[in-house]
């Protein structure tokens, strides 16, 4: 069997336009004073990720609940392919958040049946 895996790695632009959807569902507006998105693995051992704003208020802290359908329809609206039947995970790379898609193909027999040997 041949796993292949590849990350899909957001800069911080990147994830704020992805989250776009998830902010608007929250009543916040698209012209939010951004600072830094940081990301982060909570208590839980997930991936999580915190909006700080320049003006102060309090940060938004998205979970990967949300973090992770936003991801993936940022790629799918981007046109970036997604196997239907790969394991996806969130992760962290370095200071960004990344999808990590993983696919197993071919098979653990081997190519020559018995009877043919």
């Amino acid at each position: 069997m041949i796993l292949e895996s590849r990350s899909i790695i957001f800069s911080d632009e990147e994830l704020f336009v992805a989250l776009r959807p998830v902010l608007e569902g929250r009543g916040l507006t698209a012209d939010i004073p951004v600072r830094t998105i940081s990301a982060r693995v909570n208590a839980d051992g997930e991936v999580a990720a915190t909006i700080e704003m320049t003006d102060g208020s309090e940060p938004v802290i998205v979970d990967s609940g949300e973090l992770g359908p936003a991801v993936l329809n940022h790629c799918i609206d981007q046109g970036i392919p997604l196997p239907r039947g790969s394991y996806k995970e969130l992760a962290i790379r370095g200071d960004h958040i990344a999808l990590i898609v993983r696919l197993e193909t071919g098979s653990i027999q081997p190519d020559i049946d018995q009877d043919e040997e």
